[in-house]
C-alpha cells in the first residue's frame, strides 16, 4: 500500500497505471476496511471457526466501500 497526499500526487508518480484507478481511495475509507470485523476479531480463540462467516462479511462492505471496482475484485 503507498500513501500519497493527494490523488494528483498519486497520478503523477511514475508507478502509477490507470487499471490502478480504483484503488485511490480517502484514508477514512482504508480506515473503514481494515477496521472490518474480521480484522478486529483475529485475537479470539473462534476466530478460525468464524471466518468464513467473517470474511463473508468484509467482502460485501469491501464492495460497499469501493463501489465495487474491478481493482479490489469483489464485483459489483
Amino acid at each position: 500500500m503507498n500513501l500519497f497526499r493527494s490523488e494528483e500526487h498519486a497520478r503523477n508518480w511514475r508507478g502509477f497505471t490507470p487499471a490502478a484507478e480504483g484503488g485511490l481511495l480517502p484514508v477514512r475509507q482504508m480506515l473503514a476496511i481494515f477496521s472490518a470485523e474480521m480484522f478486529r476479531a483475529r485475537g479470539g480463540a473462534d476466530y478460525l471457526p468464524r471466518l468464513p462467516e467473517l470474511r463473508k462479511g468484509f467482502l460485501g462492505q469491501l464492495r460497499e466501500l469501493t463501489a465495487g471496482h474491478p481493482f479490489w475484485g469483489v464485483g459489483g
